[in-house]
């Protein structure tokens, strides 16, 4: 959303800006404009940044969001056979529902 926000007050576009449009076009320099779409990029740039780390843990969070979609080849060794273990209880998990599958799962790991 930032993004088409600062490629529209770039070209002048005030489609996404009702304040703007209230003024309209006439009225709004175009350097101003510019300004607006600086500054708009700068947030894009800052968040980016802030969430960083974020796009750095997203194999991890995939582990834990969606471990049947998971490559176990793709986790770190310590995790590989339990995500191969989960992926053959892939039926149990669509039988038994979320909340009784992690009960099973929890009762399993601590069988072993």
């Amino acid at each position: 959303m930032l993004t088409l926000a600062a490629t529209n007050a770039g070209a002048g576009n005030l489609d996404h800006f009702s304040s703007l449009q209230v003024v309209g076009l006439s009225e709004v320099k175009p350097r101003r404009l510019k300004d607006y779409a600086d500054v708009i990029s700068g947030f894009l740039a800052e968040f980016d940044r802030c969430f960083e780390e974020f796009n750095n843990l997203k194999p991890q969070f995939a582990l834990f969001a969606t471990p049947f979609d998971v490559d176990a080849e793709s986790v770190s060794g310590e995790f590989q056979m339990e995500v191969l273990d989960l992926k053959c209880d892939k039926q149990k998990y669509t039988d038994m529902g979320v909340p009784d599958f992690y009960h099973f799962v929890q009762k399993k790991i601590i069988q072993n």
